[in-house]
């Protein structure tokens, strides 16, 4: 989904003179909501029936997928949109969202990514960090983003603290 969302922002920012449909946002992460339900689905019935090479098959091709398509999509729209931003003349409210995209994307990618990239390797019998780290790391990832909504909102004219209610209220206002 984060690759969905930053994609789908970097062509809205790119294509602003284009008017896309009002629900295309919606279909997307449906779409994609679907197909990750239906890949795991997969995996899961491959890997409880017992056909251990199918379930390694699969398991590669889970995580392959993810590291090699999904988080270079990400990177490089979120990239686009974040020089895009800094560059152009936009409000600051939407400034602010595409910050909050920008380091939710780059704190994934340093945090959430290294557990892809452990369980592809483990899948070839190579372990060069113990799990500990890389489950710390996937930890970490899934609790950042509450403090990057809050620093993001928090900072208007210039950095303050503020009660958290308004710092996601000022994130989320667009």
């Amino acid at each position: 989904l984060l690759t969905a969302i930053s994609i789908e922002r970097c062509v809205s920012v790119l294509c602003s003179t284009i008017r896309r449909p009002q629900r295309l946002s919606a279909a997307v992460c449906t779409l994609l909501w679907v197909l990750s339900i239906a890949v795991i689905a997969t995996v899961t019935s491959l890997c409880l029936s017992h056909e251990h090479e199918h379930c390694r098959m699969a398991l590669i091709s889970m995580y392959a997928l993810n590291f090699l398509v999904f988080a270079p999509a990400m990177v490089i729209s979120s990239t686009i949109l974040f020089i895009k931003v800094q560059c152009g003349s936009q409000q600051h409210q939407l400034r602010r969202l595409y910050i909050v995209i920008f380091l939710t994307v780059l704190f994934f990618l340093l945090f959430a990514l290294p557990l892809s990239i452990w369980n592809f390797l483990q899948q070839f019998g190579y372990s060069l960090v113990p799990s500990q780290v890389v489950f710390l790391l996937a930890c970490i990832n899934s609790s950042i983003n509450p403090f990057i909504y809050f620093l993001v909102g928090s900072c208007r004219q210039r950095c303050s603290l503020v009660s958290l209610h308004v710092a996601f209220r000022r994130v989320f206002e667009e």
